[in-house]
């Protein structure tokens, strides 16, 4: 026999980390080192060790039970006296009971104790117990595995296990995890009785015939002359389970044998603390922390159910056609509101849209938060397609009462609604009905928000039509299909051209040329845009490093758009520092063009690349100024660009409309006023010309100058004295 068991710490290391630190330590350790258990909690297991313990000790542990292996060292610990405590000390790993933190085991037993066991009483090697607690399985395999181990040690008695129902401490009656063949409606009555007495938090041995008389008379029946119970206790306080051991003959256990028990109702709280985090981690992973809502992947696994039970169950009885209505809810403009607002408003918003829409939720419902701005709900049993649009329509109406912020304002938000149903004879999964829900979404987006839109036949096709025209893009980009033109932009005053916009279009075998309006958002909502961004920039280059040779009177300064996506993607200043070394062109020839419509956030994203971009020599230009977000704080962000594009609308209405007028007349004397010049889009009449040479535009461009034509035409048009039709003014 070897000496008992004097302590015992878990540590748990966390992935993220990679850093342990203690999540249990038995009282005996505690009192090895002189400290409250209390107080060691949350420190590295390091912290026990003595001062001046060797580090290749240390690592050749970590080495052995990385491998599964038990480690044993003799080594000493620190105590709070100053004097180090000599142990054998004993390391192995424990398995996860899922996918939780990993958990490990240390036990000491002191060297040269001066307290040994009384004479005549066996001690016990309770190193086994530390294997049962490595059993894998769930939390109730390895208590029955503790349980059987403890059993193995005693010479008779059965050892019964009792947990408190889901943890609950205040709980009077457990959950019977092992009964040791004893009638399970009479163990639980014990276990409640004795669950409510004082004695609850300390072991004792209680004498079969001091118990109530009807669980006396059945322990009796079963040849049991006493109980030995000894809680599980977590805290000092929390009594989460008991050990019992029904013995037939004895009426309390020797001293070895207590410290056995004890040894497994320690152990047995460590296998419950362990099952409970990684139950934490477990709905932490399935559900939103904020709102506490199914997450995306809990409702797609919900959906994939729903959508397997209607197939099973087929057409009801009634004539019902078993219709399951997918309905995603849009927050319309969030992050715009988060930017504005703050995120602790945000989050309030977040909130009250979830609580708000469980409020209308039918029974069956099931509601999740699958985006940043978007909650699921799935509701089976609809009767028809009515039915399930009065229910979006109830979902999307509810969002719409007043929010209160955090300085007492209240706002009203608005919701895009799509729906998709679901019939028991189709053939989709969950990820197609949520991407088909996306579509619909979208649709109500297009119809100006604020609005329910059901996935129908006619949005199938549109969807069909769009997947099939992303498809053929991106063989067009590979195939060479794409061409560019180039649009003139002049000098007001004297009509000459100074430069051009480059221009994509797509010649689709088939179909003909095709205008960028019905590909550029496929290729930006589907990434192409990146793709082909980089062949129009390559594609430009090498066009401009022809004109010297082909021109006389140097080369116009030709444009070109940048998205979003491109400004903020690793591969633009690589694609464009390339194409103007390869093709030796002066980066002064070279413009980009940044929609001013760009979101905030993807400026603040694509400014790095703005700033590399202009200390090329290359021309910034904003775009469609006037109709974005915030263009006055734009244009102080934008603080690198060159040039101001009046957007087509304002110029449209230019001379007849006096709105248009005064915001064209601003636009020229903010540009100035900032040091940039002016390019009007879209121009085509004299009059809208004249206007602009009147209030001090430079530039301008638009078809009654020139419309977009291929390069051998702007060449001759570079040579032109005026591109201004009739007379000069």
């Amino acid at each position: 026999m070897t000496s008992p068991l004097d302590g015992l710490m878990v540590s748990a290391v966390d992935p993220g980390s990679d850093s342990a630190h203690l999540v249990y330590v038995s009282e005996g350790l505690a009192d090895i080192v002189g400290s409250p258990a209390t107080a060691l909690l949350g420190q590295p297991p390091e912290a026990l060790f003595a001062n001046g313990t060797p580090v290749e000790q240390l690592d050749a542990v970590a080495s052995l039970v990385a491998a599964g292996r038990q480690a044993a060292v003799l080594m000493a610990l620190r105590t709070s006296s100053g004097i180090d405590r000599p142990v054998h000390a004993t390391f192995l790993a424990v398995p996860s009971l899922s996918d939780g933190w990993p958990l490990y085991l240390a036990m000491f037993r002191v060297v040269d104790k001066p307290d040994a066991a009384p004479a005549g009483d066996a001690v016990i090697d309770q190193t086994e117990l530390f294997d049962a607690l490595a059993h894998p399985g769930s939390l109730d395999d390895v208590i029955v595995h503790l349980a059987e181990r403890a059993e193995s040690f005693l010479d008779s008695g059965r050892v019964a296990m009792g947990l408190a129902y889901a943890h609950q401490p205040t709980s009077t009656s457990f959950d019977l995890v092992r009964t040791a063949g004893l009638k399970p409606a009479i163990l639980s009555e014990f276990f409640a009785s004795w669950r409510s007495s004082e004695d609850c938090c300390s072991s004792s041995a209680l004498p079969v015939a001091s118990l109530p008389l009807e669980i006396a008379i059945e322990f009796q029946n079963a040849g049991i002359d006493s109980i030995w119970v000894t809680p599980m206790v977590r805290n000092e306080d929390e009594v989460l389970g008991a050990v019992a051991v029904a013995h037939p003959d004895r009426s309390t256990p020797t001293q070895a044998e207590q410290q056995l028990l004890n040894a497994v109702a320690h152990l047995a709280v460590v296998a419950m603390d362990r099952s409970r985090r990684e139950a934490d981690l477990a709905l932490r992973a399935l559900h939103d922390p904020l709102t506490g809502l199914p997450n995306r992947d809990l409702m797609s696994d919900r959906l994939d159910q729903l959508i397997d039970l209607s197939k099973r169950v087929g057409p009801r009885s009634t004539g019902d056609n078993g219709v399951l209505s997918v309905v995603l809810v849009d927050i319309d403009r969030f992050k715009a509101f988060n930017e504005r607002h703050g995120p602790a408003d945000g989050d309030r918003v977040l909130l009250q849209t979830a609580q708000r829409l469980r409020s209308v939720l039918r029974a069956g419902d099931t509601i999740g938060r699958v985006g940043p701005d978007k909650f699921l709900v799935v509701c089976p049993g609809r009767r028809d397609e009515a039915d399930a649009f009065a229910s979006a329509e109830e979902l999307r109406s509810v969002v719409l009462s007043p929010i209160q912020l955090t300085n007492g304002d209240d706002v009203i938000v608005t919701a895009s609604v799509g729906v998709v149903m679901v019939h028991n004879d189709d053939e989709l999964t969950s990820n197609a009905v949520m991407s088909n829900a996306e579509s619909a979404v979208d649709a109500a987006h297009e119809g100006g928000r604020d609005q329910v839109a059901v996935f129908d036949a006619e949005l199938r096709r549109q969807l069909a039509a769009r997947h099939e025209l992303e498809a053929a893009l991106k063989d067009a980009i590979a195939d060479d299909e794409l061409f560019l033109l180039y649009q003139p932009i002049i000098d007001v005053a004297t009509g000459s051209m100074t430069g051009a916009e480059a221009l994509v279009r797509w010649d689709r075998p088939g179909h003909g040329v095709l205008p960028p309006a019905l590909f550029i958002d496929i290729a930006e909502d589907s990434g192409l845009i990146i793709e082909m961004g980089n062949w129009v920039i390559r594609e430009a280059c090498r066009q401009i490093a022809d004109w010297p040779e082909r021109l006389a009177g140097g080369r116009p300064t030709v444009s070109v758009n940048l998205s979003a996506r491109q400004l903020s993607h690793p591969s633009l200043m690589p694609t464009v520092t390339e194409a103007l070394d390869y093709f030796a062109v002066d980066p002064t020839s070279v413009g980009f063009e940044v929609t001013e419509s760009m979101k905030v956030e993807d400026l603040e994203r694509a400014s790095a690349s703005l700033v590399e971009l202009a200390a090329l020599g290359c021309h910034l230009s904003i775009d469609d100024f006037g109709i974005g977000y915030a263009t006055l704080d734009y244009l102080r962000r934008f603080h690198m660009a060159h040039t101001l594009k009046i957007d087509r609308s304002f110029v449209d209405g230019l001379g007849s409309n006096r709105e248009d007028t005064a915001i064209v007349s601003a636009s020229i004397t903010l540009a100035e006023s900032l040091g940039l010049t002016v390019v009007a889009e879209g121009v085509e009449t004299v009059e809208q010309l004249e206007y602009l040479h009147q209030l001090g535009a430079d530039y301008a461009q638009g078809y009654l100058l020139s419309k977009p034509v291929e390069l051998d035409d702007a060449h001759l048009l570079w040579h032109r004295a005026t591109l201004i039709p009739g007379s000069a003014f």
